[in-house]
């Protein structure tokens, strides 16, 4: 298992290195924590957005949002280091100090970096450390205000034109991520000052009522109990005094709390680690709730609950107190974390929260999206090979290996779309991310299925190129979004049972539509490029019409439940929401690609070009009424992609010309003549619109 993860993370490595050629960043010197806490930190619940997860996964998503990678890597005296996302956070909340130090924030266009005054570097694909950018004077005072001055014209309603240019414009962007990935950084890296360094003054110097620290500080965890003591010095004679003493610590301590995050103001940067008081609540807490119940909203519970909510608070304050203050010594963090760790997960357990924490640790572990990339890769390349020598048993041999890794890719999708759904306890699909390795993998199931009774080598060469895309998909999906793919649902979308029958059945429909449609290419180029025999387009149209009457059958059953649904839902069978229209129109498309055939309108050559139409239909559905933002249907916009699905509009159509141009009519007529000329006119125009709208919205 350990041989094949290795070969997955090598091929992977180079198969990214061709697009980022980036040269490492260097630093002094780095102290790696000990692997075994690592091991229980990464373990350790955290709440985010709803749901219960490992320490981990919250790391890995903050380091992707910044880095744009689940990992950091980079130079100490010409030493290539690599940590993961858990050591990284755990250097920003234990040794911010080694955190600032570190090059993570990834910069491409030197112009933004520039525009705030700090020098880029030789390479654009390098990354730059916190203090490299903010040791430069005003930088981050300038960031601040360009971002703000960007949002402000953004947001700018009456002035549209301007707006969108200030959109487009990639600096901007640039400026405004940057923004976005320093603010989550100092997040994390100032989330446990107030442990780290306590309140600037020592009480035990000001009055005789508290205990000297020695330290000029006074920890965290005596000030909160203190705290009536101290209202009460405050409230006394020399009470302005006292007020005056204590007043700049008492500022920094109401930063280092909202810092620290608090119950109230919802945050995604702060850490809800704190399992709540009574079994009741479901909303785990952050460390600074526990100092602003206890200081600035203590006047809102009675003495007997402020001396429960203190029995049970003060506790984990000191906890992280010994953590931040053990750092240096090994055995004295990892006795505090192991501590802190086993009475989180034993009361998480006992609320029945811990479940699927350990699932989620194997499924990052595995990656097994991850691994069936390489190996799809790899197989394709053999497939390749075996081209050479058709027939021989060398051939024979390497399509034996090509079956046996695309079967073991397939079963790693497989496998890992399980291993999602039982985490979160329902069906496999529910996102638009969800959609990409689920319609992957129905489309690779059905190429395998078709390749074992056509033995042709066609549907085989089509499931690993479906394979490869889709997960290419899947990956970069992830990246662009840099949020956690395992969500909860809303509460419109939580019935397993519709979700395990119209969005399970409709993205079926949407996968065989996919997949007819890229066969019917190979026919196609076959026919215009004039390779191949007849006989081979013949077992491709039978093909695609199999995979069209499979498709239909589940976009139909798919679209009906999907109005029982919407009536149940939304007191309403049908609205003509752009996604059920898409849905519609799939449906329609295949009904008049099946009638036309059976009716003699037109043969193998027309079947697959509306095979192709039917694909650019699905491609519309499945993505483009999303960005549409209109409908109930709108819940899966993804900025960044009309380029894309324009792009992909332009090479279909251009697709269709090409097979228009290959129709020869046996009877020459002036109506034969035009129709011809016409549709191939209007694929060529709509190729050449898609082209346009893409470099438009590029630009």
């Amino acid at each position: 298992m350990k041989s094949v993860n290795n070969i997955s993370i090598y091929f992977c490595s180079l198969f990214l290195l061709l697009f980022h050629s980036e040269k490492l960043q260097a630093i002094d010197s780095y102290e790696h924590w000990d692997p075994e806490i690592v091991k229980i930190f990464e373990a350790m619940p955290v709440q985010e957005e709803g749901r219960l997860k490992p320490m981990q996964t919250v790391a890995r998503y903050k380091l992707l949002r910044i880095n744009n990678s689940k990992r950091l890597t980079f130079k100490v005296n010409d030493e290539k280091i690599r940590i993961s996302a858990t050591e990284w956070l755990m250097d920003c909340l234990f040794r911010p100090d080694v955190a600032k130090e570190l090059p993570i924030f990834k910069i491409n266009n030197p112009a933004v970096i520039e525009s705030i005054g700090v020098a880029s570097h030789a390479s654009p694909r390098e990354r730059y450390s916190y203090n490299e950018i903010s040791k430069v004077p005003d930088a981050m005072k300038l960031l601040s205000e360009r971002s703000n001055e960007l949002g402000i014209k953004i947001n700018d309603q009456d002035n549209e034109e301007e707006s969108k240019e200030a959109r487009r414009d990639p600096v901007n962007a640039g400026i405004l991520s940057l923004k976005s990935s320093i603010n989550e950084f100092e997040w994390a890296a100032n989330a446990f000052n107030f442990a780290r360094s306590g309140i600037g003054v020592d009480l035990g110097e000001i009055s005789e009522e508290f205990k000297k620290s020695g330290t000029g500080q006074t920890k965290i965890s005596y000030f909160v109990e203190q705290f009536d003591k101290i209202v009460e010095l405050a409230r006394g004679p020399e009470g302005q005094k006292f007020i005056d003493q204590i007043s700049v610590a008492f500022q920094m301590l109401e930063r280092d709390t909202a810092t620290a995050g608090v119950k109230d103001r919802v945050s995604m940067i702060s850490l809800a680690m704190f399992p709540p008081q009574t079994i009741d609540d479901e909303e785990w807490v952050k460390p600074g709730f526990f100092i602003e119940q206890l200081t600035f909203r203590s006047t809102g519970m009675t003495a007997n609950q402020k001396l429960n909510f203190s029995a049970w608070s003060i506790p984990y304050l000191i906890s992280l107190e010994n953590l931040c203050r053990n750092v240096s010594n090994k055995k004295a963090f990892k006795n505090e974390l192991e501590k802190l760790s086993t009475k989180i997960i034993k009361i998480a357990e006992e609320r029945g929260e811990y479940k699927n924490i350990n699932l989620e640790l194997l499924n990052n572990k595995l990656s097994l999206f991850h691994w069936s990339l390489p190996f799809y890769i790899m197989a394709f390349l053999l497939l390749a090979i075996s081209w050479l020598g058709h027939g021989s048993k060398i051939s024979n041999l390497i399509i034996f290996v090509v079956w046996s890794m695309a079967v073991f890719a397939t079963i790693c999708l497989v496998v890992g779309i399980c291993m999602r759904s039982l985490m979160l306890g329902r069906p496999p699909i529910s996102t638009l991310y969800e959609t990409i390795p689920f319609i992957t993998v129905v489309a690779v199931i059905l190429c395998l299925l078709l390749e074992f009774f056509d033995r042709k080598g066609i549907a085989l060469a089509c499931s690993l190129v479906v394979g490869i895309i889709g997960i290419f998909l899947t990956w970069r999906f992830e990246i662009k979004e840099a949020r956690d793919t395992l969500k909860v649902l809303e509460a419109v979308l939580r019935s397993n049972f519709w979700l395990a029958t119209h969005v399970i059945a409709i993205n079926i429909g949407y996968a065989a539509a996919l997949l007819a449609g890229v066969i019917a290419h190979i026919f196609i180029f076959s026919k215009f490029l004039k390779l191949g025999s007849e006989d081979m387009r013949r077992s491709i149209t039978r093909m695609v019409y199999g995979i069209t009457c499979f498709g239909l059958l589940f976009a139909l059953v798919g679209t009906v439940l999907g109005g029982v649904w919407a009536n149940d839902s939304w007191g309403r069978f049908w609205g003509w929401d752009p996604k059920e229209n898409g849905a519609l129109m799939i449906c329609l498309g295949a009904l008049i690609m099946l009638h036309a055939r059976m009716g003699g309108y037109i043969k193998d050559l027309g079947m697959n070009i509306i095979a192709v139409l039917i694909l650019i239909i699905t491609v519309f559905s499945w993505w483009h009424v999303n960005q549409l933002e209109t409908g109930l249907h709108s819940y899966g916009f993804t900025s960044g992609i009309m380029f894309w699905l324009y792009v992909v509009y332009a090479i279909e159509c251009g697709v269709m010309a090409i097979g228009i141009s290959c129709y020869r009519s046996k009877r020459k007529t002036v109506f034969n003549s035009v129709a011809f000329i016409s549709f191939f006119l209007l694929a060529f125009i709509f190729s050449v619109t898609f082209i346009t709208l893409a470099v438009n919205n590029y630009s």
